[in-house]
This record gives structure tokens, C-alpha cells and sequence, in this order.
């Protein structure tokens, strides 16, 4: 059975951030995070897929600046146990001027019947150098969701899928303009869909990698597509 672990870490936030560049703050402690580790700071430096994803601060804020001072959490999801096993030791050891790290919970899930998925941070796509935005064509969107997925899962299980059909059975952009998150001083739009999933084993596990490791790009780097799924069923 398929399984992926998650963490979930409480901190205090030292640095007023606005909403754009919390998930580029945060994608450096989570990298700082792997540098004692000398098999993890080798991960780090190889341009390959990561199998994780992290989300942004909870709660929001309404002013979309998160506060200095306050209190929130986020999490990190992946495939790999023995990878979210050491984040979890070294994380609250990062000393770093953004966040202290005041608890951390781990936790794994096992593969369920996904009906739907729906995103918490944008989506980043890129097709013909260019990022996605609402307006474009939706079946090339398709092709890339669904071939960034299977990536995903050839990497980590060494295994291809073949899949004949796409995973998504519908598809629902959820806002009008992209969204930006800033990235090395450019911006990255991603956009947040409501995806219908299909029935069948092939299409259950790319969703099932899109909960675990991210649906898109840079879910590593930037913390970009990170879903949750409605399980109805």
C-alpha cells in the first residue's frame, strides 16, 4: 500500500513577512535544516525531483502580513520516511533570525479513495517557458499536471504507470488571476484548482503523489501546489 508522512510544525515567526514571501523564507529553513546531514545536503544540491512539498503559515492574515511575534503552524509532506524521520530531529536544532521551531508531530497516511483534490498554495505550470494563467489552453495544462505526476512516481517507485487517460476527469480553475509568490527576486504565478479525480488504480495513485509530494512544479523549492483531498467514498 501506498503511504506518505507528513509533519506538522508549530513555530513562533520572528520577522514580519508579507503573504508573497513567507513560502520562500520558509523553503530556506527547510534547506538549512538538511545541511548537517551530509546524505540530505547532497539530496539538496542534485537538480532532480524531491518527492516533498510544504504548505504556507496558518492562520492567515487578513492584511496578508504575517506577524513577528505571533504563533503558526505549517506542514511537510513526502514519500520518504527516513527523510521526513531526520527533518523532524533537525529542524527544531536550525537556529535561523525567521521562525523557532516550538513543536513538531509526524504522522502517516495510508492511500485512500481520492474524489477530488483541491490546492492550498498555487499551482506553478510552465508550458513553452511561460507559466500557466487562466485563459490558456486547459488540455495542455492537463498534459503537463498529469506528466509532472508521473515523473514523480517513476522517480520514487521505479516504476512507470503508462496511463492511457488523463487522472483528472474535471478540472476547475478557482481564481481569475494568478497568484505570485516570489522566488530569487522574480515572481511565480500558480493558480488553485478543483480537480475531479477518475476511478481507476492508474489515476488513484497520480493523486494520490499529488497529496504526497505536490501536484506542479516546485513543490520543494517554493512550496507550490500542495493539496488536500476529498476522500468521500
Amino acid at each position: 500500500m501506498l503511504q506518505y508522512y507528513e509533519l506538522m510544525l508549530t513555530i513562533y515567526l520572528q520577522q514580519n513577512t508579507p503573504f508573497d514571501e513567507v513560502n520562500e523564507k520558509i523553503a530556506r529553513v527547510v534547506n538549512k535544516a538538511m545541511l548537517p546531514d551530509e546524505a540530505l545536503a547532497a539530496r539538496h544540491k542534485e537538480n532532480e525531483v524531491k518527492h516533498y512539498v510544504f504548505d504556507s503559515l496558518y492562520p492567515l492574515e487578513q492584511d496578508k502580513v504575517y506577524k513577528a511575534g505571533r504563533i503558526y503552524v505549517f506542514h511537510i509532506r513526502g514519500l520518504d520516511k527516513v527523510f521526513i524521520e531526520k527533518m523532524k530531529k533537525l529542524l527544531p536544532k536550525t537556529e535561523n533570525s525567521y521562525i523557532k521551531v516550538l513543536g513538531i508531530e509526524i504522522k502517516r497516511y495510508n492511500q485512500r479513495y481520492i474524489a477530488e483534490l483541491y490546492t492550498i498554495t498555487p499551482v506553478l505550470v510552465t508550458v513553452d517557458n511561460a507559466h500557466w494563467v487562466p485563459g490558456n489552453n486547459l488540455t495542455l495544462l492537463q498534459q503537463r499536471l498529469q506528466a509532472n505526476l508521473e515523473k514523480k512516481y517513476k522517480t520514487f517507485y521505479n516504476e512507470s504507470l503508462n496511463a492511457d487517460e488523463s487522472f483528472i476527469q474535471r478540472i476547475e480553475v478557482l481564481n481569475r488571476r494568478p497568484m505570485a509568490y516570489r522566488y530569487k527576486n522574480i515572481k511565480m504565478l500558480g493558480n488553485k484548482f478543483k480537480i475531479k479525480v477518475n476511478e481507476d488504480e492508474i489515476s488513484q495513485k497520480l493523486a494520490f503523489i499529488a497529496v504526497a509530494c505536490g501536484l506542479g512544479e516546485k513543490g520543494s523549492a517554493l512550496g507550490m501546489g500542495f493539496c488536500h483531498a476529498n476522500y468521500a467514498k
